[in-house]
């Protein structure tokens, strides 16, 4: 048996002159040991009807068009301005939790010089 350092060392012609070797016997099962492979034509089918479904599916699942939820545009803006101020508090706990984060962090990596 070969080494591994002895098999990357060969070349392409080595390769080509090995593969036509028959005097290398083949075992007789070889095909029913190697796993079987999907033909190209298969799987190029099987693409296009995921395709198309995807399609179909795209075309039956169209969203609604969004209604009007205020008549008065002064509680519009307020409802606006209250989903506003959530976010801008989600960020900000979002950024004491990093700062925190970054301050632990700091500290391992001091620990670790």
């Amino acid at each position: 048996m070969k080494r591994i350092e002895d098999i990357e060392k060969l070349s392409a012609e080595d390769w080509e002159r090995i593969g036509a070797d028959e005097s290398i016997p083949v075992p007789e099962d070889l095909h029913v040991r190697l796993p079987r492979r999907h033909n190209a034509a298969v799987w190029s089918i099987a693409a296009s009807v995921a395709v198309v479904a995807g399609i179909g599916l795209a075309a039956t699942l169209r969203t609604p068009e969004p209604k009007d939820t205020f008549s008065d545009p002064y509680l519009a803006y307020a409802a606006i301005e209250e989903a506003f101020g959530r976010m801008g508090e989600a960020v900000s706990q979002g950024a004491v939790i990093l700062e925190k984060q970054e301050t632990e962090i700091d500290n391992k990596i001091a620990y670790w010089k």
